[in-house]
């Protein structure tokens, strides 16, 4: 993620910010340290997560 992607994110989760490019990629790492680090995840992000790898 590029420095100007991250200051847009400013710490929201997938449910409120996905970057322009790199969608999938980005939305499954996010999953990826979910389950590694056993981190909760609400219902908009699972649905926000869910649409973007539903279209990879």
């Amino acid at each position: 993620m590029s420095t100007g992607s991250y200051r847009q994110r400013n710490g929201q989760d997938p449910a409120h910010w996905l970057p322009r490019d790199h969608r999938c990629a980005y939305a499954a790492l996010h999953v990826q340290a979910k389950a590694t680090y056993r981190l909760a995840v609400d219902q908009a992000e699972k649905t926000a997560l869910a649409g973007v790898l539903r279209g990879c």
